[in-house]
């Protein structure tokens, strides 16, 4: 009996020091994993914020205190991928610079022979009474012919600049109001030669963040494709609302509309629709889409044959 007792007390006294053990254990493993959970928190954190700053292209990244774990490697692997990124983006910087050079001595060298031409034919044009009937008729096809000349080398060199990113915006506040107003004062020569008028309203409040020589490109473009499409006599409407968001310009008209399946194709570069005369040349939409998108817009049509187009215009405030 005594004997039994005594295993007894001896397995009870195991039994405590091995539970013992075993919280301690437990209690170890337990410290030691939210120990790791801490430090991988942290340099998870820490991983977020060198991401952060690669987005803002902030290519500086601190590696001396990187241990051999997996995240440093990981950080390793990125910082790795941050010097390619930095490369591609400083050799990325100086062929824009290079192309915009490019384009600029290409812009002056098609120019200056254009210029010469045209002097010379206004001279002609200016002693146009010492000449007969025909030469008079071939000179003015040649002026006009030069003037399209002229005007198509500039809008390639336009979308050039644009799609190659080359453009220097000078982003101002301004008064859309206003900035229809002088449009309507440049327009008026297209619109008097088919007796069109320009209805616009537009609250003297509404204001927008843009470039306004490049705006001013754009919207011409869409209003002489308006002018186009729409019939003597005729107006083309012109308003603006505007909400936290952005600033929204439309642009109405009651021409002879788009058919569907050239409205998906409208605003592409070189597409002529069905509708479109024989001096066109597929540019003016498709450069007004290029300058808007790149103003921090987005531009839409609606359009039924017969009917007429709407063209809307949105210059989101927030990008």
């Amino acid at each position: 009996s005594l004997a039994l007792e005594e295993i007894n007390n001896q397995l009870f006294s195991y039994l405590y020091i091995a539970t013992g053990t075993i919280f301690v254990i437990l209690f170890l493993v337990l410290a030691y994993f939210l120990f790791a959970l801490n430090r991988n928190e942290k340099e998870i954190k820490n991983m977020r914020v060198y991401i952060d700053e690669i987005a803002k292209t902030d290519y500086k990244i601190d590696i001396e205190n990187m241990s051999e774990s997996e995240m440093s490697n990981l950080k390793n692997e990125i910082y790795k991928i941050v010097l390619e990124l930095k490369e591609k983006s400083e050799n990325l910087a100086k062929d824009r610079e290079t192309l915009s050079n490019y384009l600029s001595d290409i812009s002056h060298q098609i120019r200056t022979p254009l210029m010469a031409i045209s002097s010379m034919v206004d001279a002609i044009i200016a002693n146009e009474d010492k000449l007969d009937e025909n030469t008079r008729k071939f000179i003015y096809e040649i002026s006009r012919q030069l003037d399209q000349i002229n005007w198509l080398v500039d809008n390639l060199l336009k979308m050039a600049q644009l799609d190659t990113k080359t453009v220097d915006f000078n982003k101002e506040d301004t008064n859309i109001r206003n900035l229809i107003e002088k449009i309507e004062k440049n327009m008026s020569i297209f619109l008097e030669l088919k007796n069109q008028k320009l209805a616009i309203n537009i609250d003297e409040n509404i204001h927008a963040l843009i470039d306004s020589k490049w705006m001013t490109e754009a919207i011409e473009n869409i209003i002489k494709n308006c002018i186009e499409h729409s019939a003597e006599n005729s107006k083309i409407q012109i308003s603006a609302i505007q909400n936290p968001l952005f600033v929204q310009i439309e642009i109405k008209d009651n021409g002879s509309g788009i058919s569907e399946e050239d409205l998906p194709r409208i605003f592409d570069k070189f597409y002529k629709g069905k509708g479109a005369s024989n001096n066109s040349f597929g540019i003016g939409l498709s450069l007004a889409k290029s300058i808007i998108e790149s103003q921090n817009g987005e531009i839409e049509v609606e359009s039924e044959v017969s009917k007429g187009s709407t063209f809307r215009i949105k210059l989101y405030k927030i990008k």
